[in-house]
C-alpha cells in the first residue's frame, strides 16, 4: 500500500509519495522493501503512484515517451497516464486491486492542473458501483483555493488533514501555515510520517515534489528525496 498526497493552490503544488513495497507469498509471508514511486519532468508536471504494484511499469512506458516542456504539457502527461492505464497495463486482465495516479503541474497558462486516474472503487464507494472502473478526475483548484487530494491508505490521511483543518477553522495555532511555501510542503511530509508511524505499509524514503509556478519555465520540477 501507500500514502499519495498532493496539495495543489493557485502558487505551488506539492507532491509525497513514500516508498514501502509490500510482498506476499502464498506461505502466509509478508516482506518489505522499497521502490519508486514518483515521476518528474521538468517544466512540465510529476507522476506519483499508489496502490498495487504489480507488473506497474508507468515508468518505463513515460521514458519512452521523450516528454518535454517543448513537446508535452501537464494536460498531455495526464493523458499519457490515461493511455498507459487502460491500454497497456490493464489491471483488469490481472485481477488487481485498486490502483491509480495523481498528475499535477501548471500549463502552459500557469495554471495549476491535478488529475486522478486510477482503476478502482470511487471513495466513498457508491452504492451502485458493483466493480471496479476506469477513471479520470481533474481536481484542480478554483481561484484562491486549496485542493488537498490522497489515496492508498486514505483512512489514516484523512483522519490527519481532517483534524489539521479543524484545528485552522477553530482558530487554534498550528505548526503549518498553508500560507506560507514552508508550511504547505512540510504538511504533504506530516502525513506520510504519520502514516509510517502507524503501519509498516507505509515507509520512507519520502518524495517530496514540491512546484513553485514561477519556476515552471526557468526551472521546472525540483524534487528531492528527505531522509528517513
Amino acid at each position: 500500500m501507500t500514502v499519495a498526497f498532493t496539495a495543489v493552490s493557485s502558487k505551488l503544488i506539492v507532491m509525497t509519495v513514500d516508498s514501502a513495497i509490500t510482498r506476499d507469498f502464498e506461505s502466509g509471508y509478508r516482506e518489505y522493501d522499497t521502490g519508486r514511486k514518483s515521476y518528474s519532468f521538468p517544466g512540465v508536471g510529476c507522476v506519483t503512484t499508489w496502490g498495487a504494484l504489480d507488473m506497474n511499469k508507468i515508468g518505463e512506458f513515460l521514458d519512452k515517451q521523450k516528454i518535454s516542456a517543448i513537446s508535452h504539457s501537464v494536460n498531455e502527461l495526464a493523458s499519457l497516464v490515461h493511455y498507459y492505464l487502460v491500454h497497456e497495463y490493464r489491471p483488469h486482465e490481472l485481477g488487481l486491486d485498486d490502483v491509480g495516479y495523481h498528475v499535477a503541474g501548471y500549463d502552459r497558462q500557469a495554471c495549476p492542473q491535478l488529475y486522478h486516474i486510477f482503476w478502482g472503487f470511487d471513495r466513498p464507494r457508491p452504492p451502485e458501483q458493483a466493480t471496479r472502473e476506469y477513471k479520470m478526475y481533474p481536481n484542480s483548484p478554483k481561484a484562491g483555493e486549496i485542493v488537498f487530494l490522497y489515496n492508498g491508505r486514505n483512512d489514516l490521511e484523512e483522519v490527519l488533514i481532517q483534524t489539521l483543518i479543524g484545528q485552522i477553522r477553530s482558530g487554534y495555532i498550528t505548526r503549518f501555515d498553508f500560507k506560507t511555501p514552508i508550511g504547505f510542503t512540510l504538511c504533504g511530509d506530516l502525513v506520510a510520517r504519520f502514516a509510517c508511524e502507524i503501519t509498516p505499509e507505509v515507509g520512507p524514503p519520502f518524495g517530496l515534489h514540491p512546484y513553485d509556478w514561477t519556476d515552471k519555465v526557468r526551472r521546472g520540477w525540483q524534487g528531492k528525496a528527505l531522509p528517513s
